[in-house]
């Protein structure tokens, strides 16, 4: 088998290669053992391509399902161009929006109703792959992922990342100098990414070789000499073999070889013998996007002639057929075919494909090439081109093709480069490049004349410039003034002006932009503007506590006519009514109602195939499971928010995804992760002049504190967050939970009267708006100051009362700290056996949800009244369930999946149980006939 691939002989052939073939042969026969990649690495002709090949055949071989592409520099800049040869098959079935988007982005239907975003593309492909992998072992081979198209690599990169157990090995190649990890394998589950360098071949090896293709034509000092000057590369040694046969002197021993410096000379010299038909068919080869042999026949002057020139080149072993594909046997072929041809050719050749390709934006694309100006014609079919890709989800490739249409506009037609300069932003924002964005739209604005028009583009920009809150503000600013009273636009650009002050914590200053917008509002027959901007307004009036159940319901009547009878957008990609209405209902303490409001606009988003704009509603649902204390669902809804902004390139409100994201592993007692990502996350929103969000940080980093038992630090954080809120002067207290524990810690700092008066404008509140999570925290407080000045029966009757509110409460960590809260209290009044029932009650709560830092806390006051956790060996109940399950022979992630929690969470639970029984293994777990569970029978308050 030669150097450089492509013949389709057994890969147990190829020379000098046996270490590099057993490591393939290794990853390949342990594909049971879940996800891993495997990247060959090396220079242009050192033999990737071959054991790339040998492990395809491998895997064919051993019956897995391979999905194979081999990526071409030439169709770089095609959309979908590997995935669709990777799913070139009969795919499965698929939910409605993603099949949607995979037919639209493979070109297997027609786009209708909205593109689909870049996400529902690639959750397709995720559920192709594990749907696949259902049935046995899938290797997905890529070649030359150096050359893969924007749209692919963001694909397959986000499908890797969430690959869990799934049998399912990555095999690619890769040229040496493109960067480490295109695909971003690395992060990976399973064992990751493995790198096996190839380096150049052996002396020996490389002899070997040049007698198989070159005979005994060459002297043995000579093939020595080769293999020096060719440094082991195997393709050039064999063009330098090649060129010195077809010589009609031969060196003599000691004289130098005759090596051009340049190896595209010697390429050059040995395309240079092929006949003018072939030469002309090689360069409709090398400009051809994904050239075929109909497709090059279909666009050369004589099709004999072009099949008499593509069969002389393949006897050269220039170029090879796979079914009707032809490709060059090695890339440089093709670069030097195309790099010889005058510009004037070169256009030549780019407009006869133009006049044959079928795909419009590959026709677009050599129309562009084969202009040397601007041409109206060519920047209209660009333009076609440009929403062809947007509609099938590539805006990557679109924002591309709308540059170029605006390129080759006619400077004399205004309008039309700045309609293409804004079309070229939008793209670009939707591919995730949102600086290129910024930068079009500002020099479009620049360009533009003041008015209705422009203010159009000053709002489109400030549309997706949130939530750099200054440049929203200055931008929706000079919007409104010129958009000249118009009521539509002006309805819009108010609505944001509107959430600007909210975000700024200015009540005043958001309702007067609210109203101004209902009012505009009302004379306009947009759904979804009038939607917006009566929710929007129905927010303002709930912070200031004057909630309007008939105004948020009138808004989601309206969202839901724009959606079914049009009128409308639909629902905007920012806070739309319902989204909105959930936020309220979780700022009250309905969860339960929260969660079914926000998960039905979530599935709304999810069957318009909108993936890329759901963060909002997942930063909201994650909240409002971590209130919950459903952690793992909430940590599975953060970190998909963060992922979609770090993915869409929409950095400008990472610090608002970063907040549920640091709370939950505030939560959980991860320090280090909780704390680094709310400081980053607080950096931006003060950058952002977000103060809401920042305001949101400070709280975590101060119950982070709090947890710690660090309360002067704690206080630190808080303070600026408490002073936030002040000067909102919002009714509602449940905005930010940060209020009981300034005040926990202010009692223990001794700091009492400080406590009182921020606890009666708390309980205040609660009792204004009868909010059962402020009356029970306003309570359990009470109980904390009333035991700091030892007064016994206030401190009980206020942890009595606190009791009862929690049982209209869905909030099990903070009913774990009302009970510790209790135990330390009725421990101060030297309550010994009720304050080791309370104080075990929550140390099994906050086990049951893994909150360490807080079940440090039950255990430590235990220890201080002589109390035991629990019997040694003892299981909490979470653990005992644990080890039924596993005892009945459950995998970790079928135990995970049976209670709800991730695999983790299962892994933890069974070290601990491993640990308490005494055992090592699942059988001996297996083998008990009991479980130890906790003997105390101690009385426990009851929510």
């Amino acid at each position: 088998m030669t150097a450089h691939g492509g013949t389709g002989e057994s890969f147990q052939g190829i020379l000098g290669r046996e270490a590099e073939v057993a490591g393939i042969t290794r990853f390949i026969e342990s594909v049971l053992e879940g996800p891993s990649a495997l990247l060959l690495d090396g220079a242009a002709g050192i033999g990737k391509t071959t054991l790339w090949n040998a492990g395809v055949t491998l895997a064919r071989v051993a019956g897995h399902q391979v999905l194979s592409s081999r990526a071409a520099e030439s169709e770089a800049r095609l959309s979908y161009a590997a995935l669709g040869d990777l799913l070139d098959l009969e795919l499965p079935e698929l939910p409605g929006p993603q099949k949607r988007a995979l037919d639209a982005a493979l070109l297997r239907d027609e786009v209708e109703g909205s593109p689909p975003d870049q996400r529902a593309v690639s959750l397709a492909t995720l559920a192709v792959l594990r749907a696949l992998a259902g049935s046995g072992p899938v290797i997905i081979a890529i070649d030359d992922i150096q050359w893969l198209d924007a749209a692919s690599v963001r694909v397959l990169s986000f499908a890797a990342r969430r690959l869990r157990d799934e049998p399912i090995r990555i095999l690619v190649a890769m040229r040496s100098g493109f960067g480490g990890d295109p695909l971003n394998l690395r992060r990976m589950t399973g064992s990751g990414l493995h790198r096996l360098r190839v380096g150049p071949l052996g002396e020996d090896m490389m002899i070997r070789l040049l007698r198989d293709h070159v005979g005994d034509d060459l002297a043995h000092p000579i093939l020595r000499r080769l293999h020096t000057v060719s440094h082991g590369n195997p393709f050039f040694a064999l063009e330098i073999a090649r060129a010195l046969t077809n010589q009609a002197v031969r060196p003599e021993p000691g004289e130098p070889l005759p090596v051009p410096e340049d190896l595209h000379e010697l390429l050059g010299a040995r395309l240079s013998a092929l006949p003018s038909s072939a030469a002309d068919a090689m360069l409709l080869v090398a400009a051809a996007t994904r050239p075929t042999i109909d497709l090059v026949l279909r666009a050369a002057p004589r099709r004999d002639r072009a099949l008499a020139g593509i069969s002389k080149a393949e006897e050269a072993d220039i170029v090879e057929r796979t079914g009707d594909r032809i490709e060059f046997t090695h890339p440089l072929l093709g670069s030097t075919v195309y790099a010889a041809a005058s510009t004037e050719t070169r256009r030549s050749i780019h407009r006869r494909l133009a006049d044959v390709v079928l795909d419009p934006e590959e026709g677009a694309r050599h129309l562009a090439l084969a202009t040397g100006g601007a041409d109206e014609e060519v920047a209209g079919a660009l333009d076609t081109a440009a929403r062809h890709a947007a509609a099938r989800g590539a805006p990557d490739a679109a924002a591309e093709l709308a540059e170029l249409a605006r390129k080759v506009t006619p400077p004399e037609d205004a309008a039309g480069i700045l309609g293409r300069g804004v079309d070229a932003a939008v793209y670009h924002f939707d591919a995730g490049d949102a600086a290129r964005s910024f930068e079009l739209l500002e020099e479009t604005i620049t360009n533009g004349k003041p008015g209705p028009d422009r203010a159009r583009i000053l709002f489109q920009l400030a549309a997706i410039s949130w939530l750099d809150l200054p440049r929203v503000q200055a931008l929706c600013e000079q919007a409104l003034e010129e958009a000249g009273g118009e009521p539509t636009l002006s309805a819009a650009i108010l609505e944001h002006l509107a959430w600007v002050g909210i975000y700024r914590g200015d009540l005043i200053d958001a309702a007067k932009h609210a109203k101004a917008s209902t009012e505009h509002a009302g004379r306009i027959t947009d759904l979804t503007i009038r939607g917006d901007s009566l929710s929007t307004f129905g927010m303002i009036e709930f912070l200031l506590g004057r909630p309007s159940e008939d105004s948020m319901h009138e808004a989601l009547r309206l969202q839901d006519l724009a959606l079914t009878e049009g009128g409308g957008v639909g629902a905007t990609g920012y806070t739309p009514s319902r989204a909105c209405y959930g936020l309220q209902l979780l700022w009250a303490g309905h969860l339960d109602a929260s969660r079914d409001v926000l998960q039905q606009e979530l599935a709304g988003f999810e069957e318009r195939g909108r993936y890329l704009v759901r963060d909002e509603l997942l930063c909201y649902l994650a909240e409002v499971e971590c209130r919950a204390g459903n952690w793992d669902v909430a940590a599975g809804h953060a970190e998909e928010a963060y992922e979609i902004d770090v993915e869409s390139g929409r950095f400008l409100g990472r610090g608002h995804t970063l907040f549920p994201k640091a709370l939950i592993e505030a939560h959980r007692g991860e320090v280090d992760a909780a704390r680094t990502d709310a400081e980053e996350g607080l950096r931006l929103c003060m950058q952002n002049e977000d103060l809401l969000d920042a305001s949101c940080h400070g709280a975590v980093l101060g119950f982070l504190e709090l947890s710690l038992s660090e309360h002067a630090a704690a206080m630190e954080r808080l303070e600026p967050v408490l002073g936030f809120l002040a000067a909102m002067g919002s009714a509602e207290p449940g905005i930010i939970l940060c209020v009981p524990d300034a005040i926990e810690a202010l009692v223990a700092m001794g700091e009492l009267e400080r406590a009182d008066e921020i606890l009666a404008a708390h309980a205040a509140k609660g009792r204004a708006l009868d909010r059962p999570w402020a009356l029970a925290t306003a309570a359990r407080c009470r109980g904390l100051l009333a035991a700091a000045r030892g007064d016994r029966p206030a401190s009980m009757a206020a942890f009595e009362e606190a009791m009862e509110h929690h049982v209209r409460l869905e909030m099990p960590f903070e009913f774990g700290r009302s009970l510790l809260a209790l135990g330390e209290a009725q421990r101060r009044f030297k309550q010994r056996r009720a304050a080791g029932g309370s104080l075990r009650a929550a140390l099994e709560t906050f086990e049951r949800l893994e909150a360490p830092l807080w079940a440090e806390k039950a255990r430590a006051d235990l220890a201080r009244i002589g109390s035991q956790a629990a019997e040694p060996g003892a299981l909490t109940p979470t653990e005992q369930r644990v080890a039924e399950l596993v005892a009945e022979g459950r995998t970790n992630r079928e135990v995970a999946d049976a209670l709800f929690v991730s695999v983790k969470t299962v892994e933890a639970n069974l070290s601990r149980i491993f640990q308490k029984l005494g055992i090592r293994s699942r059988r001996q777990l297996r083998g008990r006939a009991t479980l130890v569970a906790d003997p105390d029978e101690s009385p426990r308050p009851d929510p």
